[in-house]
């Protein structure tokens, strides 16, 4: 057996010492920082529970209660798996947790994306007879909703999003945005050691660590400035459309503001818009994308959508057209599919501003909580056979509401303009398209919501790629769609 040379001992044994010094010296940091009285489980060293999923933590809550702490790495964190628990922490003691402004949307600019939405599909699924993802078509509803709101500006096409220098920026902005936001793919926020790892990285050129989030931050300021320009000179003009930012642009109140300011306005509503359409990975996209994989691998239930879309009085050939009567049946399929498929499974962490108590225990105030809307949106208390996909729960005496944009305070501040927009959507899509799947088999696991997702230790709760033909229930009726 070969020897350690006598000169490389001291500084394997420091080597050793040094890391059995940080390791139980950090253990006894997150012991410490665990909320006192509080239940849940402690993980496995120095990660804590960073490698378990969503789903995990609904089920822990049979053991643990409802409200029970984990560590993200060093971090306690308050994760809130029922309903009832959800109205006691979230409305009952809301001033702890802060509450966003809310904004307005106009009902056309809904349509005329939407409409774009039905014509797209059309064009590149090339009548019916091509199947497609409509990820790309989809992303691009979400992508204009949210430019039009701020900016009035929006992608004329599919197309632009990978030609449009701009566009194009915006969308891997945001994009990598969504990423750094993400709870499970930054582990550096909950275990400190990698913040010197990342460093280091970063020094070697291996990879971009800190300072490339300080770049995406630097590019999405530029890209935002370019957009207010652009709508300044339309505005000058008399050219722009109605948007958020126009509106503060013509307010004389607001003649004092300084790009800065203005800038930040855009930042704020852009951000807000986020949980929505920003990213259109988020909930948007995904949420259309399992819609879409449902009707065509349910065939009863697509007939039960348009039947019921009939039934309603609306205009198959005009579904859109203003005044006509809302197809509850549909606005309940959109409300079920959010909560049966729950696109963003844990709703974005909160920090309470104040302390807040759950049962005699004491939450510390700046103590991170999750909203587990997947477990909420499961609750058997508040949506019996949770498993089952039944839109008939939303119809006459309906749940309170479900939990996919969060609850409370903080929840996602387009969350009306998001539900009116997935309804027309669906709305458009069932009475204009017949949906088959591409190989024309059903399968039953492709649109479930744990074996059908495309990673189950994401956030973003998205379904696999499948393409789907969509077929035109009849071209005279398609033509009149689009003239509408």
């Amino acid at each position: 057996m070969t020897e350690i040379p006598r000169l490389l001992v001291w500084p394997l044994a420091a080597s050793v010492l040094l890391t059995a010094f940080y390791f139980l010296s950090n253990e006894v940091a997150r012991y410490r920082a665990r909320i006192k009285g509080l239940q849940g489980p402690s993980g496995l060293p120095i990660v804590g529970n960073l490698h378990q999923a969503t789903e995990q933590y609904r089920i822990w809550s049979q053991k643990y209660g409802p409200v029970f702490q984990i560590q993200l790495g060093n971090v306690p964190i308050v994760v809130v798996n029922s309903a009832s628990a959800a109205k006691n922490l979230f409305l009952t003691q809301t001033s702890a947790l802060n509450s966003r402004p809310v904004f307005h949307v106009f009902h056309k600019i809904l349509n005329l994306e939407v409409s774009e939405f039905i014509r797209d599909l059309l064009l590149e699924g090339k009548s019916g007879a091509l199947p497609i993802d409509p990820s790309d078509i989809t992303h691009r509803l979400s992508l204009n909703l949210s430019l039009t709101l701020n900016y009035g500006f929006r992608a004329e096409s599919t197309k632009a999003l990978q030609t449009s220098p701009l566009l194009k920026e915006v969308t891997h902005i945001e994009t990598e945005i969504g990423k750094l936001r993400s709870t499970g793919s930054n582990y550096s926020n909950y275990i400190p050691a990698l913040r010197v790892w990342d460093r280091v990285k970063e020094g070697l050129g291996v990879s971009p660590g800190p300072a490339y989030g300080r770049d995406i931050g630097k590019r999405r300021l530029q890209y935002n400035k370019v957009l207010l320009d652009e709508l300044k000179d339309r505005v000058q003009e008399g050219t722009d459309n109605p948007c958020i930012q126009g509106g503060v642009l013509k307010d004389p109140e607001a003649s004092h503001l300084t790009e800065e300011e203005l800038i930040s306005i855009s930042l704020s509503m852009m951000a807000e818009g986020a949980l929505t359409f920003r990213q259109g990975a988020e909930t948007t996209t995904p949420t259309i994308g399992w819609g879409i994989l449902l009707l065509a691998h349910r065939p009863t239930l697509q007939a039960q959508a348009y039947s019921s879309i009939l039934a309603s009085g609306i205009d198959p050939t005009q579904p859109l057209a203003p005044g006509s009567p809302q197809a509850h049946y549909m606005m309940a399929f959109t409300k079920e599919i959010l909560r049966y498929y729950t696109p963003l499974r844990l709703a974005l962490p909160k920090a309470t501003s104040a302390p807040a108590v759950w049962e005699g225990t004491l939450i510390p105030k700046d103590t991170m909580v999750f909203l587990n809307s997947w477990a909420c949106n499961r609750d058997p208390i508040v949506f019996p056979d949770p498993d089952v996909f039944l839109p008939e729960r939303w119809l006459g005496a309906s749940p309170q509401g479900h939990y996919s944009f969060g609850y409370g305070g903080r929840m996602c501040v387009a969350s009306h303009v998001a539900n009116q927009g997935l309804y027309m959507a669906f709305l458009h899509l069932v009475a204009t398209y017949e949906l088959l799947p591409a190989d024309g088999v059903v399968d039953a696991a492709v649109v479930d919501p744990m074996r059908g997702i495309e990673d189950v230790r994401a956030t973003r709760a998205g379904p696999k790629g499948v393409k789907v033909r969509f077929v035109p229930r009849a071209e005279k009726l398609f033509d009149a769609n689009l003239e509408g």
